[in-house]
């Protein structure tokens, strides 16, 4: 943790103890947020929409055995440098489960396949000089020069949705190509000529970036993270993480209270929610709320200012999906993969394979999609059967292994656009619409006693960082906060089910 947030928790601990403070969701916000303020003497109450705990971290095994295989259907990789999400894991007794993470283009016995056409990732500068006309075949422009060009579009393809995919192509043709060739690309080529260094050639070249469309110099940061050689896992499964801190912290966790109204008063907040088909209302002095707002938008609202309101309404969210096979096999391994992701192309983009053992005979787990955007959107408006089809006939085409008989044991997956309890996968930076810096300080900026935290209200869209970082930030506003010059003489932290007071607490 840095040296300034260690002071502000001291500083904290000699402030007023006592407050009652009632927690919307069970995510990592929402567990580190009660985690903390349990240990600064405040009484943590935690309400949970959905059927379970833990977010957008969700690792699904397959088996009941804690040592079966598993796939991460939500968050599965942790940057070196976020400190807050790195923090909580050695608190929580997990540092020396973390192990190296194995990314897109790290493992150049991955494949790719470009409109069908099937080859090794270090296969990849011919391939590419082959496969791309127009812009990448204009011997005006030198061969280094085409085929770095050609490098930068293949990355972006694997990993961004298809608005961006066309805003590099559109970029390259009408200025990128002629600022790339002014640059000295040698030094960020490989000697043999096989991969490229983007995270050099991103960090030396401000000025490149500069020249992209805003959407697309966001989505470069995205990609230094997505294609580092730094990032890491938890082995044994990320919710190790989540079980951990509801371990840690005494809270009540209450599961299948789906919130339908918050109302901001001067000083309590009232929240509405159904469990079991009944009504019930809640009167809370401080509430902190983790949901997210593709959700919170579609709840009733009240005492909302209507700059609030604009953020909750136009915050944007990008679908996600995954895909994920328990194979009988690691096949794979027999062709020199041993993590890394392939591009599987058609809408199916990366299939990522395990970077750790597990401990069983044979039996393995690949990620076999991981979409984002446009593509996600498609897979997740298929029903279940049909985007488990869809993506083992399109992955085939890569791996035809999976098509021998019962080498595909099971399929999980999740369609996190569609998906109740989030309505996306995270929020994006990278719309040409958006001011990040501007839409995440107001989305987590309090209503009176009603406080926000989760990724969408931090700086680190997307990752448990954001998450953690955002909730630390709301428990120093929440302790802070001194109570109203003429309190609430009435129900704090009460229970009202069907207009009858069922459970009291009185301040006088």
């Amino acid at each position: 943790m840095d040296t300034k947030f260690m002071l502000d928790m001291c500083q904290l601990s000699n402030a007023e103890k006592g407050k009652k403070i009632t927690i919307l969701g069970a995510g990592i916000a929402g567990l580190v947020a009660a985690y903390e303020l349990e240990k600064l003497g405040h009484e943590v109450t935690i309400m949970e929409g959905s059927p379970r705990i833990g977010g957008r971290v969700w690792t699904h095994r397959f088996g009941s055995e804690q040592d079966a295989p598993y796939a991460e259907l939500g968050a599965m990789r942790i940057p070196s440098s976020h400190n807050h999400t790195l923090h909580y894991v050695d608190k929580m007794g997990l540092s020396d489960k973390l192990c190296k993470f194995v990314t897109v283009f790290e493992e150049q016995n991955a494949f790719m396949n470009v409109k069908g056409n099937i080859f090794r990732m270090k296969d990849a500068p011919r391939i590419l000089q082959e496969r791309y006309q127009g812009i990448y075949t204009d011997t005006g422009y030198s061969e280094q020069t085409r085929l770095f060009a050609a490098w930068l579009q293949t990355i972006v393809n694997t990993i961004s949705p298809g608005n961006l995919r066309d805003s590099l192509e559109k970029d390259l043709r009408s200025h990128l190509m002629d600022e790339l060739e002014r640059l000295d690309l040698s030094q960020y080529f490989s000697e043999d000529m096989e991969t490229i260094d983007l995270q050099a050639f991103i960090k030396d070249n401000p000025g490149f970036r500069a020249r992209c469309s805003k959407a697309l110099d966001m989505f470069f940061s995205d990609i230094l993270v997505e294609t580092s050689h730094d990032l890491l896992q938890i082995k044994g499964g990320m919710e190790q993480l989540i079980w951990r801190l509801v371990e840690s912290v005494k809270a009540e966790i209450r599961c299948n209270q789906q919130v339908t109204a918050i109302r901001v008063r001067e000083n309590f907040v009232q929240i509405d929610w159904l469990e079991n088909g009944e009504l019930h209302t809640r009167i809370s002095d401080y509430v902190l709320c983790t949901i997210p707002f593709s959700v919170l938008r579609k709840l009733e609202l009240e005492g909302f200012d209507e700059r609030k309101l604009a953020s909750i309404k136009e915050t944007i969210y990008c679908p996600a999906t995954k895909v994920a096979f328990h194979t009988q096999q690691a096949f794979w391994e027999k062709q020199g993969i041993n993590g890394g992701a392939s591009f599987s192309g058609e809408g199916v983009r990366q299939t990522y394979y395990p970077s750790v053992k597990f401990n069983s005979n044979n039996d393995s787990v690949m990620l076999a999609s991981y979409t984002i955007g446009d593509d996600a959107d498609r897979l997740g408006n298929m029903s279940e059967q049909e985007r488990h089809n869809f993506v083992k006939t399109t992955v085939s085409k890569v791996h035809p292994e999976l098509q021998a008989k019962g080498m595909i044991a099971d399929v999980a997956s999740i369609a996190w656009g569609n998906y109740k309890w989030s309505a996306g996968g995270c929020t994006v930076h990278w719309s040409d619409e958006s001011n990040h810096t501007i839409s995440y300080l107001e989305a987590a900026r309090p209503q009176n006693n009603l406080f926000f935290a989760g990724e969408h209200c931090s700086k680190y869209p997307a990752w448990l960082q954001g998450s953690i970082e955002s909730a630390l930030e709301a428990i120093y506003d929440i302790v802070s906060k001194k109570p109203a010059s003429t309190p609430f003489i009435g129900m704090e932290n009460a229970t009202v089910k069907k207009n009858q007071l069922v459970e009291t607490n009185f301040v006088g």
